[in-house]
């Protein structure tokens, strides 16, 4: 009985260490605006200014993970131009942390956007480095997976893209990455956003060489296999990309 006692012990102790192990679940606000071209540098400075400060504050004590704003560089029409995120390990830390936000009054550019919307995002996927405030450059795709083909989508994003992604990050190209799905659906479930931050200009040049580089590693049949089971999985014509300039951001 005691041997019995004494594994059973182990198991549970085992079983204890690999929950604490368990990578947390990471949720992510961002707000956006349309804001008008002759006002973009009053957002800039308003947000470095007295948006900054507090989204420093909410870090240092832990409430929030990381936080940034971002410009537009490839604009579209009656679209946003602007944004703000902040990323927290509970809805209730994001909301916290809006709640502390929303008391700075807001800057003309933002009370005078024709356009505001947000999201509320959770990961499914995520690797970021260590980063104290600093620019950089964003970079988002979007598309659509068909209905019932998540999970398989995963797998394969998981097997194909996310180990060039992790050489990307451990090499310092791409200080974070993360596959996002909307916790609140805004628009279909199906939606998946990749996403990643370099800290220079050249860094989307180097992802793509990257990736280019482990494509030329497989056969042509291999490359061809890999974008039909992909082409299968999602609704045709749903690809979408976003390039903007980090105007700051930091991130534990």
């Amino acid at each position: 009985m005691l041997r019995r006692f004494g594994i059973s012990l182990i198991l549970v102790g085992a079983l204890a260490l690999a929950a604490s192990a368990q990578e947390p679940t990471y949720y992510t606000f961002v707000a956006e605006w349309a804001i008008e071209r002759n006002q973009w540098q009053e957002f800039t400075t308003h947000f470095e200014k007295n948006v900054r400060p507090t989204l420093e504050r909410l870090m240092a004590d832990g409430t929030i993970n990381g936080w940034g704003a971002f410009e537009a560089i490839v604009h579209q029409p009656n679209e946003t131009t602007h944004g703000t995120w902040w990323t927290a390990t509970s809805i209730a830390n994001l909301e916290r942390a809006r709640g502390e936000l929303i008391k700075i009054p807001p800057s003309p550019s933002m009370a005078n956007a024709k356009i505001h919307r947000d999201y509320l995002l959770r990961s499914l996927m995520r690797t970021a480095r260590a980063t104290a405030a600093a620019s950089g450059y964003l970079w988002v795709s979007s598309s659509m997976v068909k209905p019932g083909q998540g999970q398989a989508w995963r797998e394969n994003f998981e097997k194909y893209n996310k180990p060039t992604y992790d050489q990307l990050s451990s090499g310092g190209t791409v200080t974070y990455f993360a596959v996002d799905v909307e916790q609140v659906h805004t628009e279909d479930s199906g939606l998946r956003f990749v996403v990643y931050i370099s800290p220079g200009v050249d860094g989307p040049d180097k992802v793509s060489a990257t990736f280019g580089a482990v494509a030329q590693k497989r056969s042509a049949e291999e490359r061809r296999a890999i974008a039909e089971t992909f082409a299968n999985l999602t609704v045709p014509g749903t690809h979408r990309d976003f390039f903007a300039r980090v105007i700051s951001y930091a991130q534990k």
